[in-house]
């Protein structure tokens, strides 16, 4: 019963010890913030206009249009040159070849043999080796080049050749 009396007392006494600061000091503070900081606006650039494009479906060819798929003529794709698909694979040609490094070259009189890196091991390779995941083949081998024709299927099952290099890596 006692703590029933009390409460209300010790909340009112609590209450009235509680009492509003100064507002004049914050007013006074804030007035001169004010007077000190004045912001400046934003300068918003001007909007440029985008020139209005219409599309008209009869100016251009319908990209859903299934006439173009074509479908490959077998008889004339083996007509056509391609890749020897019966001689047997090198090693080197399970490497990709961007992940293949040429590192030097051996020259002992006319023959030059490449020296290239691939998974830590070091193979070498005369032209005419093969390498690559792309039926690639050496052409050249030069002082800091290795010229190779690769072999690629385009859309339409063709066989392509394609030219790339191995430049030689030289460490920093």
């Amino acid at each position: 019963m006692r703590w029933g009396v009390a409460w209300p007392i010790c909340l009112g006494a609590l209450l009235g010890a509680c009492q509003p600061a100064d507002s004049d000091d914050i007013q006074r503070w804030m007035a001169d913030v004010r007077r000190q900081h004045h912001p400046s606006p934003i300068k918003v650039p001007p909007i440029s206009t985008t020139p209005e494009f219409r599309y008209q479906a009869n100016e251009s060819p319908d990209p859903f249009d299934l006439g173009k798929l074509v479908a490959v003529d077998v008889t004339s794709a083996t007509d056509k040159a391609q890749p020897d698909f019966r001689r047997s694979r090198e090693p080197l040609e399970s490497f990709p070849i961007d992940s293949l490094r040429l590192i030097g070259y051996l020259r002992r009189g006319n023959e030059v043999v490449a020296l290239i890196q691939a998974d830590r091991l070091i193979y070498s390779a005369r032209i005419g080796a093969h390498l690559g995941q792309d039926m690639g083949k050496i052409t050249a081998i030069g002082d800091k080049t290795v010229d190779i024709d690769e072999w690629v299927a385009d859309s339409t099952g063709r066989w392509v050749r394609r030219s790339t290099q191995l430049v030689l890596q030289e460490k920093k």
